[in-house]
């Protein structure tokens, strides 16, 4: 794994956000004269996989989903996020970057246990704009004569001024699966806004609706909409975290929740020769 590691601050009057090579992963993200609206731990380690902020998701998602089963696929959440993306400065400036990633960018290795032919080809542009919105798309194109079946997600930790006091709102009534379960057990959300308690969330809804997540302690909603997708995952460890997770400090969970635009399982996005899929996130802020 690399060494050298390039952090990019793209910043105007409107906003500002720093973003690593390693995983095209963004660090952080501050509307101007605002809160702090992505999360970043207060110890960055990277050489491994970086810890909060938006980790790119590609190609597979978790371990894997294979033949209904779960599959060891290995690293978690696929290489994307362990790999260092290349910058196409022709389509970056103070509001905005690109980052490519190929085959090319990948060992044989890793390539196997992609749902293709013998010999996988891809690219993927992320495009990430920076302003009183963050925009994220992730737009991946099958470059191989073979169909391309592949799980994403844009996994975002959302920074919130204390997470026991924050609601989500816009998954009421939606069909889940719950993760902290073996199995993960189908549930409906109650008709009532996700909350959280220090008890671990680890969800995949079925539901890509606008979502409002009321943060009270900074006296604000972050607004945040997907595309390309039909899934919506959220996740915290809750008090678990203090002793399981250790790059983390002991109540650092409660300054986030991750909401991810998703498509991972029966959703994985299949490819045919040429085609291409895009998947977007877009977060603004607004005043309760």
């Amino acid at each position: 794994m690399t060494t050298t590691f390039t952090i990019r601050n793209v910043a105007n009057e409107d906003g500002a956000a720093q973003i690593s090579d390693f995983g095209a992963h963004v660090l952080s993200w501050t509307p101007a004269g605002g809160h702090p609206a992505v999360w970043q731990p207060k110890a960055v380690y990277l050489g491994k996989p970086i810890r909060g902020g938006v980790p790119v998701v590609l190609p597979w998602f978790a371990l894997g989903f294979e033949h209904g089963e779960i599959a060891g696929k290995k690293p978690k959440h696929g290489f994307a996020r362990t790999t260092v993306w290349h910058v196409d400065e022709g389509a970056t400036d103070d509001r905005r970057i690109r980052y490519t990633l190929s085959d090319a960018d990948a060992t044989p290795e890793l390539l196997a246990p992609l749902h293709s032919g013998a010999s996988p080809r891809f690219h993927a542009v992320y495009d990430i704009e920076v302003g009183k919105e963050l925009t994220m798309t992730l737009t991946v194109t099958n470059d191989g004569t073979e169909p391309l079946r592949y799980e994403t997600a844009l996994h975002t930790h959302f920074h919130v001024g204390d997470l026991t006091q924050v609601s989500l709102h816009g998954l009421e009534g939606s069909d889940y699966l719950d993760a902290t379960v073996a199995g993960y057990p189908p549930r409906v959300q109650p008709d009532e806004p996700v909350t959280f308690d220090g008890t671990t969330v680890d969800r995949i809804y079925y539901s890509t609706d606008t979502l409002r997540l009321d943060d009270p302690a900074w006296d604000r909603v972050i607004v945040i909409e997907a595309h390309g997708t039909k899934q919506t995952v959220t996740w915290n460890p809750g008090t678990a975290a203090d002793t399981e997770i250790g790059d983390m400090q002991p109540g650092e969970w409660r300054d986030f929740v991750a909401i991810e635009a998703a498509a991972c399982r029966e959703y994985a996005i299949e490819l045919a020769p040429s085609e291409s899929h895009a998947l977007t996130q877009r977060i603004s802020v607004e005043n309760r």
